[in-house]
């Protein structure tokens, strides 16, 4: 049933003062409340609502009939008040109303040998009497209490239809009912139900109830519909995390923000998706290269060769380091400013420098989209490539450009680019330590390998103590490696490294040093560079009373 036909039907229900049941069954997550509460709140602001009062209530956690009753009754508000939550003065109008409607009548029921156990029931039976002419929505049918059964509620239904001339729409998934409360609906349904709407909108659909028009949303829409995302509870999660991408990216290309995105879309369709044909989170986020496809060392299920084919035809998706810090936002739900702003700078220049035509992505282009016998071209712009654009082009990437030249024959020319590849970003230390890259598990080339272990190793060398210690700041986790070649110093160059600091950084070498000292159960090599550091200071302070009061600061005493 197309999502024009439902928007007609909830019009024609809510227009009329006719008593009718109204059911919208379907999956989870594909907006069947939202759909509700958008064109209810369309039809209040156009004046299109025969009754005048409503009430919604989520069979959530209800396990009895009473309970439901007053559920009704204490959500209940006036027409002009849709969308609004009821408050404790809603309660309190719908409490005046019924005791003026029953006026003196209510005297004898209230009787001095009443006993205040019996008030609850009584309260409960006097409010269910104020529902007359009512829209009520009854959601959430599959999740109701256990204790309350499915066909007592299809009664009580009955009755605000019948006896109340009430107009109720009841929401459920259909999909998730239990296996009795299904039976008792499909039983019970053509007395019950007048009404029976399938909500299943296409992609497209979900887009048009859920987003707006701006910008951003256009942009999200797009995504949406090439995965063909269907919840708008997913849709809902992607426009809310995307606000907090947005402002932080809008100094930028247009096109860092764009990938942006198409990653936050892909991702979190991935991560919250139930779907049979979500392809899986870790699967995704794995993919890190534009040759990935072409690895003979992995086996691929149909399934995942399924996946593949969604995210080849997802503009060939892989994942860069700057989308790794975008899956840190959906698992996580925050953003990690830093880093993701160190990796949109690094991508704002990949992006200037593929607008050239030698650009990596137009060369891998030419692999993908044809089976043209143009193999010496495909070579050549991937050769010239790397000649220009080497710094934007990922380890994973420049593997797999590697072994795909080595499959072509071309083993000569795959070592140029290593060595080429190397020589342009032999400043990047940490891009070459396959132990700690992102990217390590990806590389399989052995010439690669040993290319980068060797440059690691030969970098690592030439690395000042300030470049190791600003190292260490930047990286929370454990590397050992830094802390070794830092214990190795002497503390002649401790006094060098803290006399050469001003400012913030002395300050925050000094604590580097210290802190294993401060911690306790410490490893020989921390132990050195504690020791060493405080042995540093004591020199320092000796020199003058100012730098003996300076180095107490830090604990260390002179004499």
């Amino acid at each position: 049933m197309s999502i024009e036909i439902i928007e007609k039907q909830i019009d024609r229900f809510l227009a009329s003062e006719a008593p009718e049941v109204m059911s919208i069954k379907g999956a989870w997550g594909v907006g069947k409340t939202y759909a509700w509460n958008k064109y209810l709140g369309h039809a209040k602001n156009q004046n299109k609502i025969a009754l005048t009062k409503y009430s919604y209530v989520s069979l959530f956690g209800i396990n009895s009939l009473d309970d439901l009753k007053f559920s009704i009754f204490e959500n209940m508000v006036d027409r002009r008040s849709i969308g609004r939550k009821p408050t404790v003065e809603s309660f309190k109008t719908n409490t005046a109303d019924l005791l003026k409607s029953l006026g003196k009548k209510s005297l004898p029921i209230i009787s001095s040998g009443t006993s205040l156990d019996h008030y609850p029931s009584m309260i409960n039976s006097l409010s269910f009497l104020s529902l007359g002419k009512t829209i009520i929505c009854i959601d959430d049918f599959e999740r109701k209490g256990n204790s309350i059964e499915a066909q007592d509620i299809l009664g009580l239904i009955t009755q605000l239809k019948e006896q109340k001339k009430c107009k109720v729409v009841l929401i459920l998934n259909d999909e998730s009912l239990s296996k009795d409360s299904s039976i008792d609906y499909i039983k019970l349904r053509e007395k019950v139900i007048d009404t029976e709407l399938r909500f299943a909108p296409t992609a497209e659909d979900c887009v048009k109830i859920a987003l707006n028009g701006e910008k951003i949303a256009r942009q999200l829409g797009e995504n949406i519909v090439k995965l063909k995302i269907n919840n708008i509870r997913i849709i809902k999660k992607i426009e809310k995390l995307s606000a907090l991408l947005v402002p932080l990216l809008r100094i930028y290309e247009d096109e860092v923000l764009s990938q942006a995105l198409r990653t936050l879309t892909l991702l979190s369709w991935c991560y919250y998706g139930q779907a049979n044909n979500t392809p899986d989170y870790g699967f995704v986020v794995s993919r890190n290269g534009a040759f990935g496809d072409l690895d003979d060392d992995i086996v691929l299920s149909l399934q995942q060769q399924n996946w593949c084919a969604a995210l080849r035809n997802y503009d060939n998706y892989s994942t860069d380091n700057f989308d790794l810090q975008i899956a840190g936002l959906v698992e996580n739900g925050y953003v990690d400013e830093k880093r993701l702003l160190a990796e949109a700078t690094v991508l704002n220049g990949k992006v200037l420098a593929a607008r050239s035509e030698d650009s990596f992505q137009e060369a891998w282009k030419k692999f993908n989209e044809s089976f043209a016998d143009d193999s010496q071209e495909v070579i050549a712009c991937l050769s010239d490539s790397f000649k220009n654009n080497a710094k934007y082009i990922s380890p994973a990437n420049l593997d797999g450009t590697v072994r795909l030249l080595r499959y072509l024959g071309k083993d000569r020319l795959a070592t140029k680019i290593i060595n080429l590849y190397v020589e342009k970003r032999e400043s990047e230390l940490e891009l070459f330590n396959l132990e700690t890259s992102s990217f390590s598990g990806e590389i399989k080339d052995q010439e690669v390998i040993a290319t980068f272990s060797k440059k690691y190793e030969s970098l690592r060398t030439k690395q000042t103590l300030p470049d190791i210690c600003d190292f260490l700041l930047d990286n929370d986790s454990s590397c050992e490696e830094e802390e070794i070649q830092l214990s190795r110093a002497t503390t002649a160059e401790y006094v060098e490294l803290f006399k050469s600091q001003q400012g913030t950084k002395l300050s925050q070498y000094i604590d580097l040093c210290l802190k294993f000292s401060r911690q306790g159960g410490m490893a020989e090599h921390q132990q050195l560079i504690s020791e060493k550091a405080s042995a540093a200071l004591k020199i320092i302070g000796k020199e003058s009373k100012l730098n003996a009061s300076r180095v107490h600061r830090f604990g260390i005493k002179v004499d």
